[in-house]
């Protein structure tokens, strides 16, 4: 027969639980960029972001922060300005706010932070959409 009587307990030891963070932003980065950092960020996981995203994520947040100065350099100046022999041509900032744009769409795709990627991912109201049968419409239910 078996061993009678109470038997001692295992030795647990409490794990103290790692406390999650954010990822901090790159040193070196400017103030407008650091801010975009903690609202892309903060929007997420903790864990959303992986270590190889970093660099792509700084670039992302440094082309925003440019963006925003392309377009506060156009409202003071104009989309055209005057050269000094009299003529007038396009503002050099809206190609600065062009390239910025383009940059910051295809860095955004490529973190998943477009509304489509974050759509697509969670659904709607953070539920994942269901596929649809393609037999589906073949069960008939005695209706």
């Amino acid at each position: 027969m078996g061993d009678r009587g109470p038997k001692s307990k295992p030795n647990l030891k409490a794990v103290n639980k790692q406390k999650l963070r954010y990822p901090n932003p790159a040193p070196g980065m400017t103030k407008n960029a650091r801010t975009t950092w903690h609202r892309i960020v903060r929007s997420f996981a903790h864990d959303h972001f992986k270590p190889h995203q970093y660099g792509m994520l700084q670039a992302y947040c440094e082309a925003e922060s440019s963006h925003r100065k392309a377009i506060l350099e156009i409202k003071k100046s104009g989309q055209v300005i005057s050269t000094p022999n009299g003529g007038v041509k396009n503002n050099p900032w809206c190609q600065e706010r062009n390239a910025c744009w383009a940059a910051i769409v295809s860095l955004g795709t490529k973190l998943g932070l477009g509304a489509n990627s974050t759509l697509a991912a969670k659904g709607i109201k953070g539920i994942a959409p269901q596929p649809k049968s393609k037999r589906g419409h073949l069960l008939n239910m005695g209706n």
